[in-house]
């Protein structure tokens, strides 16, 4: 089970504010049935890296659909072989250890 975090950022907008590229984006996860979480500073997306890259290339596409020239796209991947972890697991696990469950 992997859990990857992406940031699609659409360059050169006409407009500082990104949300209506990002809520096309989010169109795309949510078509494709992967689990995610929507956070300030991009999406987590839990599965099988053979399910996540191929949305990770529709979601960076998206934004060229959208009209947009140039596109940054940042990802951050966690693959854990030895058990499965969902993304909150991760968040327990340090809260646990600084006594705030």
């Amino acid at each position: 089970m992997a859990i990857v975090e992406v940031s699609v950022v659409p360059l050169g907008t006409a407009d500082t504010s990104l949300s209506g590229y990002v809520a096309k984006v989010i169109e795309v996860v949510r078509e494709s049935g992967i689990k995610y979480e929507i956070t300030p500073m991009g999406t987590i997306l839990s599965g099988s890296l053979e399910e996540i890259f191929p949305v990770i290339l529709k979601m960076h596409e998206r934004c060229f659909e959208e009209g947009v020239r140039r596109v940054l796209t940042l990802i951050k991947v966690d693959d854990r072989r030895d058990k499965m972890v969902e993304p909150q697991d991760k968040v327990y696990s340090v809260k646990a250890k600084l006594g705030n469950r």
